[in-house]
């Protein structure tokens, strides 16, 4: 859930189209993890098809001044359809970004405080307007 509030309809515009641009630069990292995940998860789709049983692995590095445990874990399928998840709640919360700042800039009285609650989980977005 993301809660903003802003002090005026001006602040909240601008800053809207801040974190706006955050997210789509968010939103092109995302995609180029996934397409690196994507060859990781097809060969584990093949090494699967194959007989081959991914299994969770453990290498462990001895260091001054304590053991450090490296745990290798092929689902690289998991992670994908976790990062689609995590891309299409942030593709959610820019729309409802759009959605608000179109309707904040038809607002004549720019002095109102605002309040915006996005639900990404639920799909479900609250604009409030306090005089």
């Amino acid at each position: 859930m993301l809660v903003l509030l802003f002090n005026t309809i001006e602040d909240a515009i601008n800053k809207l189209s801040i974190i706006k641009d955050q997210l789509l630069n968010l939103r092109e990292h995302y995609g180029l993890i996934k397409e690196r995940m994507k060859e990781n998860a097809e060969t584990e789709e093949r090494l699967v098809r194959l007989g081959f049983q991914p299994s969770h692995r453990v290498i462990t590095v001895q260091a001054i001044p304590q053991i450090i445990n490296i745990h290798i874990m092929p689902h690289s399928a998991w992670l994908l359809n976790k990062l689609g998840a995590i891309e299409n709640n942030i593709n959610y919360v820019i729309n409802e970004i759009e959605k608000i700042s179109n309707y904040l800039n038809r607002i004549k009285d720019r002095n109102a405080s605002i309040m915006i609650i996005i639900d990404y989980t639920n799909k479900k977005t609250r604009l409030v307007i306090m005089p």
